[in-house]
């Protein structure tokens, strides 16, 4: 809610606090922007949303603003000097997964992030709510197809990275010590089944990273961070 106010403040309709909730930061934001704060009955705030998911508060905004792969492709780091870093999903169902994901591409510095609409989780308030923040401040879009928007990723002079876990791929930390291209779109798979294969033939580079442990692979939200980390 406080990222909400901060970064995009216009989207917000009505804004509604339970009446026995302390005043905190979001009121002291709201009153500096001049936005109306209503203090409602529990039984009023559960009509809008349930309320393990309010947590006291809720803002009735304005979905955000949806960003096409042109609108992606034209997005460059305010420093010139890092790397141009998009961040793509394929099949991402979990919609805690997927706003842990928009948490830490936004966390590395990506310029934005895509994934197709079929068979994945779309925006919703658990995704909002397990992003911290970053869906208000990451650009985010939805493609019919993501094998094009690959390749309109390639036709931009952007290289694709895409993560596995299987045995035979590159090891990411053998892929960063022998340098990356200066623009590069992360694929990440979906929780179950990885990459489609499409997907795959897209990609320019398939990396996996190496454990020590008995565990076979990373969550997806967990491997995005250890990726972005090393690429960005």
């Amino acid at each position: 809610m406080v990222e909400l106010l901060r970064a995009q403040p216009r989207r917000i309709k009505r804004l509604m606090v339970l009446a026995n909730r302390p005043r905190g930061e979001v009121e002291a934001l709201a009153e500096q922007l001049q936005i109306a704060v209503r203090r409602v009955e529990p039984e009023e705030l559960a009509l809008v949303i349930a309320p393990d998911l309010a947590r006291g508060v809720v803002a009735v905004a304005a979905p955000p603003r949806e960003h096409d792969i042109e609108d992606l492709l034209a997005l460059r780091p305010a420093d010139p000097g890092r790397r141009r870093l998009l961040v793509a999903l394929d099949g991402v169902q979990d919609p805690h997964n997927l706003g842990a994901l928009m948490r830490s591409a936004e966390f590395f510095g990506a310029l934005g992030m895509f994934w197709a609409r079929d068979r994945s989780a779309g925006l919703s308030p658990t995704v909002v709510r397990s992003s911290a923040g970053a869906s208000e401040r990451l650009p985010l879009g939805q493609v019919t197809n993501l094998a094009r928007a690959l390749a309109a990723c390639k036709a931009a002079e952007y290289w694709i990275l895409g993560t596995v876990a299987e045995e035979g791929a590159s090891s990411l930390r053998e892929l960063v010590a022998k340098g990356l291209p200066d623009a590069l779109v992360v694929v990440l798979g979906s929780e179950e089944k990885g990459l489609r294969r499409l997907t795959r033939e897209s990609c320019d580079f398939l990396a996996t990273i190496p454990g020590a442990g008995g565990v076979a692979s990373l969550n997806v939200s967990a491997a995005a961070a250890v990726t972005l980390s090393c690429v960005a």
